[in-house]
Formats: structure tokens, sequence, C-alpha cells
């Protein structure tokens, strides 16, 4: 019993608990698969046409599915069973890339072709991730809750250094269609490892309409203004620092081709891994707004080095410090709006911030590749960290509840309240 206390408490801690360990391999599994997809079809989009532009328009392709389909996937997942939820978005996006995979390998791809994929992939997404964020109470105890977080941080980041890097290695070694072959089975892996959870996830009987809860949730969001300013500072990160979708033409300008865009688009997962375990270190820190004030601010400052980087090391350097920043100000951020929630409306609460988690960075890179196009991708990138800095310097100093040092220290609800 000690020795079972003892990992419980350990950096690691939720990972003592069988049903997370399921939930996490799972998680790396299919976040590994959406890295390789998104590496994969910018490649092949700007392999078929070279146009910055293009590339700015995959955003547009996610960004419209997000923002739709996000609030929906919360009004579920306070409804439905959210593992089967989970599971069946991830046998879609598998079967989904494993088509895409056929047609690179027949020779029958078309640019439109990767737009649906990206659409389709987008909207699965949408649906999906608000029940996979508001599972994570229903399988630790309420205190490891910020471990729990903090872990699934790390795992969506060291995603990125994964995915990327995989995606790259495999497009330069064995071409695009069989990367792509390698990423539905990836996907589809993920949902087979989540049959073993056995912790109850029956929810209780929703008598409200779907649009009256719907309706709820929003309300919720619009009443609480730490959550606001908190979604306000991400959100400026994200539409700002659309960088990565240029990293293709980074790439070529350093002159480091395939495999070198696998490794700048790995990098800031590198960077996250360390920023997260530093986190974790901290335990439940106070002053979470300011960690994610300051910390994008310095994400902004990174952006800049990357864009004006002369050499491939140094870009990578600063990629590593977009990854650590960006974990810095993510996990204090995502814990306390998912503390600051009521169980009962977490699926809604997430799929708000999941709406512009998802859409915000498609848009950044469709704004992105415009500003590229007409005045390169230095300037493209660099107009866009000073933006981002001037937003949130705004927003923390006019909001005072960021200042709060015991921002999102209320106790979460007890395990299996939903």
């Amino acid at each position: 019993m000690a020795r079972s206390k003892a990992r419980a408490s350990a950096p690691f801690g939720a990972l003592a608990y069988p049903d997370y360990r399921r939930f996490a391999v799972s998680l790396l599994l299919t976040s590994i698969g959406a890295q390789m997809v998104q590496t994969a079809i910018a490649w092949q989009i700007y392999e078929l046409t070279g146009s910055a532009l293009q590339l700015g328009l995959t955003g547009v392709a996610r960004a419209v599915p997000h923002i739709v389909l996000s609030l929906v996937g919360g009004v579920i997942a306070d409804r439905a069973n959210r593992l089967r939820m989970i599971q069946i978005g991830q046998v879609g996006n598998g079967l989904t890339v494993l088509a895409l995979a056929l047609l690179t390998l027949w020779g029958q791809v078309a640019v439109w072709h990767l737009y649906l994929v990206l659409s389709t992939n987008a909207a699965l997404t949408a649906v999906t991730q608000p029940g996979r964020t508001a599972l994570i109470p229903m399988l630790i105890p309420p205190e490891k809750l910020v471990n729990g977080i903090a872990l699934n941080s790390t795992i969506q980041q060291s995603s990125q250094i994964v995915g990327p890097a995989l995606a790259g290695v495999m497009i330069g070694a064995l071409g695009v269609g069989a990367t792509y072959g390698a990423n539905a089975a990836v996907y589809l892996l993920a949902v087979v490892v989540l049959f073993g959870i056995q912790t109850s996830l029956v929810l209780p009987a929703v008598k409200e309409r779907p649009w009256t809860s719907l309706v709820e949730g929003l309300a919720f969001v619009q009443r609480t203004p730490v959550i606001l300013s908190l979604l306000a500072l991400d959100l400026s990160a994200m539409v700002f620092g659309g960088y990565r979708v240029l990293l293709p033409i980074f790439a070529e300008r350093l002159g480091v081709g395939a495999v070198g865009f696998g490794w700048l688009s790995a990098a800031p997962g590198v960077g996250s891994v360390i920023g997260a375990a530093m986190i974790m270190s901290l335990g439940n820190m106070r002053y979470k707004g300011l960690y994610t004030v300051f910390g994008i601010l310095g994400y902004a400052v990174a952006l800049a080095m990357v864009a004006v980087a002369p050499w491939f090391w140094l870009a990578l350097v600063a990629s590593v410090l977009l990854g650590a920043l960006n974990s810095i100000q993510t996990v204090p951020r995502n814990t306390a709006i998912l503390m600051a929630s009521p169980p009962s409306l977490r699926g809604r609460v997430e799929a708000f911030r999941s709406m512009l988690a998802g859409g915000g960075p498609p848009v950044g890179f469709m704004l992105a590749g415009g500003l590229a196009t007409v005045f390169g991708p230095v300037v493209a990138v660099v107009s866009g960290a000073v933006a981002c800095a001037a937003f949130v310097s705004a927003i923390g100093l006019a909001r005072r509840e960021l200042h709060d040092p015991d921002l999102g220290k209320a106790p979460a609800p007890e395990r299996g309240e939903s």
C-alpha cells in the first residue's frame, strides 16, 4: 500500500492508475498520428504547388470544422459515453488517412483530396476532443488532476517530436503514400488500446434539449471572467503565431530539405517535454495567470528568433524554446480552466476551449500564408510575434484576475462525479 501511494505521489503519479495509463498510451498514438498526417500533407501540398498561399489555405480546411463542430462535441460529451465517442472518431480518422494513402500510391491524389482529408480529420477531432479532456477526471482522483493535465501536455508535445520526425524520415525514405499508410495504422491501434479501460463511464441522464445544454455551457463561460481571459491569451498566441505552416519554406531557405523540415517540426516537442517537466516539478504552483502571460511573451520572442535565424542550428534551438515556453503557459492555463468548471459542464467548457484551440491555429496558418505571399515568410512571422506580444501585454495589464496568486487553487470534484 505504501509503495502504491508513493507511486501516486511521484511526478508521473497519474500513471499509477491503470485506466489513465491506457488513456495516455492511446493519446500518444493519436497525437503521433495527427502530427504525421499534418506534416505529410503540408509537404505534399508544397511539392504539388510550391505555393505559400496554398499552404496557408490548409488553415481554412481545418478551421471551419473546428469552429462549427467543437461546441456540438461538447454537448455530446456531457451526454454520451465519452470513451466510445473517442473510439468512433479514431476509426474515422484511420479510414480517411488510409484512403489518402491509396490515392497517393496509385498516383491519383489531387490537392483537393488533401484539403478534404484535413477537413475530415479536423471535424472528427472537433467532435471528440471535448470528451477526451473531460474524461480525465473520471480516470484519476482529484488530487492528481494537475499531474494528469501536465502529463497530457507532455504526451501531446512528445508526439511533436516523434510524429514530424518520423514523417520526415519516412517521406524521405519511403515516400508520402507509405507515410500515410503508417499513420492510418497508428490511428487504429489507438482505438484498440482504449478497450482495456474499466472505470465506469456512465453519465447521468440529461433531460434538457441539446440546444439548451449548449446555451448553458456558453453562458457559464461568458460569466466566468478568468476563463475568458485565459482563453483570450491562448487565442492570441495561436492566431498571431501560425508559423508552422511556413516551415517547408524555411527548411528550403536553410537548405535542409524534408529531413530538416521534420526536425524543425519536431523541435518544439522536445522543448515542450522539457517545459512540462519543469512545471511538474513545481507542483500546484501559484500565479497560474502570470505563468500564462509571461510564457506567451517569451513564446513571441522565440517565434521571432525562428524567423530571422540565418543558420539551421539556431532555428532548431529557437524552436525548442518555443515548445518549452508553450508548455510553461499551457499546463497552468488548462489546469485552471478545468478546475474552475463544474463537472457537469466540463465537456461544454472544454468544447469552447477546443473550438478556439482547433480553429485558432488554422486561422493563424491562413494569416501567415497570406502575409508570406505578399511580404515574405520572415516578415510574416516577425509581425505575428510583435502582434502577439502586444495583445498579450494588454490583456495581462487589464485583467486583474490573472494576477490572483491562488488562481485555479480550488479542489476538483470527486472522482466519478460525471
